[in-house]
């Protein structure tokens, strides 16, 4: 523990060191990355051994300069796991910056950049160390403050300010209307703000109250990790902050929402099967929304901040599978759901924040993160092309690399729920395992439309011209690398640190974790040693095929006599991102409903013609931003004592049109057929109407698996029957 207040102190003291070289500002962001640098050494040296000898350590008690007693700071098996995710991240991200904001040296105020990362790094030490109400919320809101200001680094551009501002709002609203109320709640039944006190205080606690409980956690930690439909500052945020802190942010700061999540389940008693369900449906929903929304991108980084969101459900689905396990005493379903979800939170930290690092380098070369505008760029950068590959496999759940193994505990667990005795639970398990498999197909296709239009083929816009890729920003994408690369070959290596998280979630012993762990461990080592294998046998032909070819003249190479147009191709005769994506779009219309505008050719000899394709984020267009519109109509309403909102003497003309979103359609399109007296809108609703009945009735039924009560015995008349 005592490393972890070292930590703090050289974050501190580089904050301030570097908030004071803000005149010299080359001085001043070295300090800034070296203190980062240092700190996670000091976090990974707290950390690792109690990861792998699993007993927790001394809590340290320091002076709080207010009346609220002392501020204590511990690890346990759990914020263990969450600091040495963040220490990995943050140590290879100071490492890449140090490369990357020197180009903004005389642009951009960087050393006060470098000051804010360090306290952002302090404060998520502080929330994953913290054992009371108090200090946690320091932690919290220095978190989002410190977030606020570097996603508003570039802030004279209008849509950075916008970016951070909704950051901001977005997370302190689901702070004041869940967070708050859940640790007042909390600290009320425990008569303490201790977190030790928590789990006590709930033991025997009433069904609705346990539930309440899990529902504020769930829509406040949830609107910081970016379940959906509380994920709205995510895919503006990312794209707007510069590419180092975007890492950051996905990578470690909305697992802060994560942790504090599981820390919530760790104080609640065995929650009823309806919890686990809706925490199953927030991981569906978020997972497979996530990727579709992401396959519409053209910007890099805005396509990635979605695939946050997808692995964010992932994430939810061993949550919720562990939460099954819990309700149902089943060890091995937590086991695999809990570690499954805790192994994947290490292994989007370092994939995630590797392709928002070779993002960043792309940007850092070229200027832009259009994809629709990139192309040819692994000859011009091919270190950042592979490092991008191997992050995208990554992703994607392919062996051999990291993605793939917590995939494989989570199907573990959904496969292991399906053979449930509750047909419910089996029901809700097998359409979590499709769910995943959906996910799975859906980002393998969105990534080779990210690496055949940004790294193959030739430049769609020749006026761009790339250079390679800085050494220091090729030594911070180095270390995750190595990391996805380690945990897919030698996963019984990292595997069984996740136990001692999942002892302090679900109160499971380490040793039965491990041996659940192990029977999955089996089969997935051979096959990523196989994979692993099978790669390298490639990269040696590809290689030796490299060099053969090397030494061989332009003018005794074969001649290509006919190549359907192909021999000599140009940019305009290869895929675009939106059309090699437009098909799936097409297919799931009906829940992403695209907008697809078009200039036909016309005449015997055309001269213009055109394509635009547009996915509006449906929960940002059609529920938040009508609803805060809505709401300052009201206040302004209030203020002008006018029907507009705006004031008599200066009424402006209203302009119509625009999108109609879904909602309104279907709520129009049923209000219509109920005028109407369509017979067939009648039935769908008797339909859906029993469909529901015998779900809760369901829900409420004993297990069919449980043996029949035995006869009640009344005594009449002195005879027993």
């Amino acid at each position: 523990m005592n490393a972890i207040l070292a930590s703090l102190a050289v974050l501190l003291g580089g904050a301030a060191l570097t908030a004071l070289l803000a005149r010299l500002p080359r001085p001043g962001l070295l300090i800034a990355m070296l203190s980062i640098v240092a700190a996670s050494v000091l976090c990974l040296i707290a950390a690792l051994p109690l990861l792998v000898q699993g007993h927790d350590a001394q809590p340290i008690s320091l002076d709080w300069p207010m009346p609220l007693g002392q501020a204590r700071l511990a690890l346990d098996g759990l914020s263990a796991w969450f600091l040495a995710t963040i220490a990995l991240l943050s140590g290879a991200v100071a490492i890449y910056a140090w490369s990357y904001l020197r180009a903004e040296i005389g642009k951009e105020p960087v050393a006060v950049l470098g000051a804010f990362l360090c306290i952002l790094v302090g404060a998520l030490i502080l929330v994953v160390t913290a054992t009371d109400v108090a200090l946690f919320l320091v932690g919290w809101e220095l978190l989002m403050l410190a977030s606020f200001f570097l996603v508003a680094f570039h802030h004279r551009r209008a849509d950075v300010r916008r970016a951070a501002w909704t950051y901001l709002i977005a997370n302190h609203l689901g702070t004041a209307l869940f967070v708050l109320p859940l640790f007042g709640i909390l600290a009320a039944k425990a008569g303490s703000i201790e977190f030790q006190a928590f789990q006590p205080a709930l033991a025997g606690s009433p069904e609705g109250t346990t539930t309440v409980l899990f529902l504020l956690g769930l829509f406040g930690f949830g609107t910081k990790a970016g379940f959906m439909p509380m994920h709205v500052w995510l895919p503006v945020a990312h794209p707007a902050a510069p590419s180092p802190v975007s890492a950051i942010l996905s990578g470690v700061v909305i697992k802060a929402g994560i942790y504090g999540l599981f820390r919530l389940l760790g104080w609640l008693p065995a929650l009823s099967m309806s919890c686990a369900m809706i925490m199953l449906a927030f991981g569906m929903v978020s997972g497979v929304l996530g990727v579709l929304y992401a396959l519409a991108q053209h910007d890099i980084k805005r396509l990635l901040a979605y695939h946050s969101v997808e692995n964010i459900g992932i994430i939810g689905l061993g949550i919720g599978m562990g939460m099954f396990g819990h309700t149902l005493e089943k060890p091995a379903l937590m086991a695999l759901g809990y570690g499954g979800a805790l192994l994947h939170v290490l292994n989007h930290a370092l994939f995630k924040g590797l392709l928002f690092l070779s993002a960043g380098a792309v940007i850092h070369a070229t200027g832009t993160g259009d994809i629709e505008r990139l192309g040819g760029l692994a000859r011009k950068t091919p270190v950042n092309a592979a490092m991008f590959l191997l992050a995208a496999v990554s992703i994607c759940g392919l062996p051999p690399f990291n993605g793939f193994v917590s995939e494989w505990l989570l199907y573990g667990s959904l496969f292991g729920g399906t053979w449930s005795a509750s047909r419910l639970v089996a029901w809700v398990a097998a359409m979590g395992a499709l769910s995943l498999a959906l996910m799975g197909g859906l980002a393998l296709a969105c990534f080779a439309k990210v690496v055949g239009a940004v790294f193959l083929g030739e430049p769609r816009d020749r006026t761009i011209q790339a250079h390679p890729t800085p050494a220091f920003m090729r030594i911070g994408m180095f270390i995750p690398a190595v990391f996805c690369v380690a945990i897919g070959i030698l996963p019984g290596a990292f595997v069984p640190l996740t136990a001692g998280g999942v002892r302090v979630v679900a109160g499971l012993e380490t040793g039965e974790t491990i041996r659940h762990m192990q029977s999955m461990l089996s089969s997935v080592g051979q096959l990523t040693l196989l994979a692993a294998v099978l790669l390298a046998i490639i990269t040696g032909l590809g290689l030796i095929r490299r060099l053969l070819l090397r030494g061989r003249d332009s003018a005794t190479s074969p001649v290509v006599t006919w190549g359907c147009g192909y021999a000599h191709p140009s940019e305009r005769m290869q895929y675009t991102a939106s059309s090699f994506a437009w098909s799936l779009i097409h297919s799931f219309r009906s829940l992403l409903w695209p907008h697809r505008r078009v200039v036909s050719p016309a005449g015997p000899f055309a001269a213009h013609a055109e394509l635009e394709t547009h996915v509006p984020d449906m929960a940002e267009h059609d529920f938040f931003s009508p609803l805060f519109r809505g709401a300052s109509r009201m206040f302004r309403m209030i203020r002008n004592v006018t029907w507009s909102g705006e004031p008599a003497f200066h009424t402006k003309p209203v302009e119509g049109g625009g999108r109609v979103g879904p909602m309104r359609v279907l709520v129009v399109g049923v209000l219509t057929a109920l005028r109407q007296g369509r017979v067939q809108l009648y039935m769908t609703f008797m339909v859906l109407t029993l469909l529901v009945v015998f779900l809760v009735a369901a829900m409420e039924s004993p297990d069919s698996s449980a043996p029949p009560a035995p006869p009640a015995i009344h005594r009449v008349n002195g005879v027993l029957k």
